[in-house]
């Protein structure tokens, strides 16, 4: 189905999903209750192919620069492009690590058995069920200073041993219920994933091919010779006509894809 299908289907379930049981007669109350529970069941899977379909028919677009996160405002409050955090996976498993671990005595072998665990929880939640594991190397022992050191550390690993698809399997999932929410049923949705790591980039832009035919890099500034071999969508200065014509570019592109 598509979004426009599946949209239509989630907002007629929606209601008795959320249904207040409380209300009406105690002798139809097992009813009211099967019938939400029922529901909530329908709703759940209707959101988990909405997710599908999002991921399935979205651009993803990273953007690289300084004037990233401007260009990235505009295009979302301006253009109806959606962005998220292309980080949000790798911190949300860091939030999990006590600090006193990573910056003690503890091995970071032990660390990586962890992280792997909390890894298997995440990719459950976006219902991925064969993956790469997380494999600890010697090139991962390092002295770590801070949360941030660590943050650096577990990107680069997931990202090398696991797959920087998982940036966009995050992204899709975690944009699901605000996409619901603003009714997006594109044929195709710009998702923005703003970062100054150029490296992180590269790697994430390769490996998200895996998933997808639409990935595009917009340089807003200058960029290092890290990109220099990449195809990029350069924008030299922010505004709406600027913006406008990147996102067309784009555009432009995914319609030759179709």
């Amino acid at each position: 189905m598509t979004l426009n299908e599946l949209l239509l289907k989630i907002k007629e379930v929606q209601p008795l999903a959320e249904e207040d049981t409380s209300g009406g007669p105690i002798e139809t109350l097992r009813g009211r209750i099967g019938r939400k529970e029922q529901n909530t069941y329908i709703l759940a899977q209707l959101k988990e192919a909405y997710e599908d379909e999002l991921r399935r028919t979205a651009a993803f677009i990273l953007v690289v620069g300084e004037g990233r996160n401007e260009f990235t405002k505009l295009a979302t409050e301006s253009f109806k492009c959606f962005s998220t955090n292309p980080e949000t996976f790798f911190t949300e498993l860091v939030d999990r690590i006590p600090s006193t671990l990573y910056l003690g005595k503890e091995g970071m072998q032990n660390i990586f058995r962890l992280l792997d665990s909390y890894i298997e929880e995440k990719m459950n939640a976006l219902r991925v069920r064969e993956y790469n594991q997380l494999i600890y190397t010697q090139e991962y022992q390092r002295h770590l200073n801070s949360k941030e050191d660590f943050l650096s550390l577990v990107k680069q690993a997931i990202v090398n041993k696991v797959g920087g698809e998982v940036v966009g399997l995050q992204a899709a999932h975690s944009l699901t219920n605000v996409a619901i929410q603003q009714n997006n049923s594109a044929k195709y949705t710009p998702i923005l994933l703003p970062s100054g790591d150029e490296r992180f980039v590269l790697k994430v832009s390769e490996d998200l091919a895996r998933i997808s035919n639409r990935v595009f890099i917009v340089a807003v500034g200058p960029t290092t010779d890290v990109l220099k071999n990449e195809e990029l969508i350069r924008v030299e200065e922010v505004n709406a006509t600027n913006v406008k014509r990147a996102l067309k570019a784009v555009s432009d592109s995914v319609k030759k894809l179709q």
